[in-house]
């Protein structure tokens, strides 16, 4: 039974309130209810579904629990930012777990185009809430919890595939408030290991030739492997990058992968994407490059096999191998994971990028490169040439131990490295960067997605800025128009300026907004506020409107339709 909750403290009130199916139960000021409750749940081994709950609701229902003062809670977590070490004898979730920074409840309901209106109570409130403002917290209470169960259905696979591993792999059932880097150390029965200083001690694949290499590559990974045993600092060396001309196409060397292409590129004709399969777990495997900290190896291995086996008998289990095996190599470079091996992270790193610099001055003869990246070329070819090309990659791949994916694309628009969409022969678009969301954005990211689209179909399908605004507002159609604007840690707070010209004054808002370019003049810039300075949020227009409520609500009339066509023809190359 899933159970989800939200909390909501000041100094004289505090209220939880908890939803099962189409039901709350609101708990307000009232100890004995609320481990009647509690303990009701646990009978029914239900879980409790929260949205950054294991900082913060978490801890002060269980401090509540134990007759503590949920305002001083409060305090020390958000305002003091202290830990506090009180834990909650059931299992919870946490929807907000391994969300990208910068991702919360509000903004996730903006992106969405909920309501994101705030309670206009005051949390410093120093005296007892009165009747109706009670009646108001709880009523905001409750629009948070329902969003975030709805957030947690849309987040349904990434909790369901944590409950089948814990499952697959017998491991205790507490185990599934972990993260899946975490998960996967506990599979591979990684143990804490005093991990020797040469996490820049690089070993090289044998297969790699070292002849045709370019010398400034190997100079440049030798210079820092050197000033390494000499004494520098990996923190200072592992951000060091190199810029080397490759096949014709400016490329970065760095201990983040290689990447490549050629700028403001805009073709149709006959390309291929090579992608490497699994390309870091192999070389794990193949090199031995799987983290010492590991007491057996050997599984993962497993874990790649039987992912191959399931995904070729069409067994939805495979996903549960896929993420073990992907959440593996991130794991080598935390220290607070068990997998924790910087040396085997770098060689996989490093040695990724000289394999696949072979491989691309295998193909230069027979090929255009038009992008490279962590685990996949991108190239132009003469149909006469195809066959030599899939087999000098066949070849390739059996030397190195490595599988290859070749698919025909037949248009790329590439504005640079990150941010490019290709189109392959049966027609689906692959998009990065500002091109990703040409069909919409999600609850992580959903801001200005006109421009997305607007691209994809200039570039792509050849249909005019204007045409592609014009059509997404006449289809009512507002969500790729919003922006969702937020205030960040950093900041002391945002504000709209409104009134006529020259008569205008700055109004404090919410910490996250949504706004939309407006025709009508009253309305101005929306800033956030640092000590002094204000800073007009990027992107926005002269005139912003606010609109938090439903955006189903907003009236399209008020849309400035020249400032989104002028925003994206700007995002032209």
């Amino acid at each position: 039974m899933i159970i989800t909750y939200d909390i909501e403290v000041l100094k004289y009130d505090w209220i939880m309130v908890f939803k099962e199916g189409e039901d709350y139960r609101v708990i307000h000021n009232n100890k004995k209810e609320l481990e009647a409750y509690i303990d009701s749940l646990n009978k029914s081994k239900a879980i409790l579904v929260g949205f950054n709950n294991y900082h913060y609701d978490d801890v002060v229902l269980a401090g509540v629990l134990l007759g503590k003062d949920p305002y001083e809670i409060s305090k020390k977590l958000i305002v003091d930012n202290e830990r506090v070490n009180y834990k909650l004898n059931m299992i919870t979730l946490d929807v907000i777990q391994e969300l990208p920074l910068g991702v919360g409840l509000k903004s996730s309901q903006a992106n969405l185009g909920m309501s994101i209106v705030e309670t206009p109570i005051d949390f410093n409130l120093d005296r007892p809430c009165t009747k109706e403002e009670l009646e108001l917290l709880i009523k905001y209470c409750k629009n948070d919890v329902k969003d975030t169960e709805l957030l947690f259905k849309k987040r349904a696979d990434y909790f369901q595939a944590k409950f089948e591993i814990v499952n697959e792999f017998g491991l205790d059932i507490p185990n599934v408030k972990k993260t899946r880097a975490i998960l996967a150390s506990k599979v591979l029965q990684c143990q804490k290991t005093d991990i020797p200083r040469d996490r820049l001690h690089i070993d090289y694949d044998p297969n790699i030739n070292w002849d045709i290499i370019p010398n400034e590559i190997q100079d440049f990974f030798k210079k820092c492997e050197y000033d390494y045993r000499c004494g520098g600092d990996y923190k200072e060396i592992e951000t060091r990058k190199l810029k080397l001309n490759v096949a014709g196409v400016p490329h970065v060397y760095a201990f983040g992968g290689i990447h490549g292409a050629i700028e403001k590129y805009n073709e149709s004709g006959n390309f291929l994407h090579i992608d490497v399969s699994s390309y870091y777990p192999s070389l794990i495997i193949v090199d031995n490059y799987m983290s010492r900290a590991s007491k057996e190896p050997q599984t993962f291995t497993h874990l790649r096999d039987m992912r191959y086996k399931l995904k070729a008998q069409k067994d939805p289990k495979n996903k549960i191998y896929k993420i073990l095996i992907n959440a593996t190599f991130g794991a080598m470079k935390s220290e607070y994971n068990m997998l924790f091996d910087p040396k085997q992270a770098n060689n996989i790193c490093i040695n990724g990028q000289i394999i696949l610099t072979q491989l691309i001055l295998e193909l230069k003869d027979y090929c255009q490169l038009i992008q490279s990246n962590t685990d996949g070329l991108v190239v132009k070819y003469d149909p006469k040439n195809y066959q030599t090309i899939v087999d000098i990659v066949t070849d390739f791949g059996k030397r190195f131990g490595l599988t290859f994916d070749i698919d025909k694309i037949i248009k790329i628009a590439q504005r640079d490295v990150n941010n490019y969409a290709i189109q392959f022969e049966d027609g689906h678009i692959e998009a990065k960067g500002r091109f990703s969301k040409f069909e919409g954005g999600n609850y992580m990211q959903n801001s200005l997605t006109i421009i997305d689209r607007a691209l994809v179909n200039y570039y792509i399908f050849g249909k005019s800025v204007a045409d592609t605004v014009i059509e997404t507002y006449k289809n009512n159609d507002l969500a790729p128009f919003q922006i969702v604007c937020k205030m960040g840690s950093t900041y002391n707070g945002m504000y709209y300026e409104y009134g006529e010209e020259g008569d205008t004054k700055l109004i404090p808002t919410q910490k996250v907004n949504r706004v939309f370019a407006t025709n009508n003049k009253k309305y101005w810039g929306i800033y956030k506020r640092k000590g002094d300075s204000y800073q007009k949020i990027a992107n926005t227009s002269e005139h912003n409107i606010i609109h938090n409520g439903d955006i189903k609500e907003f009236d399209k009339s008020k849309l400035d339709l020249n400032y989104y066509i002028n925003l994206c023809k700007k995002n032209l190359y």
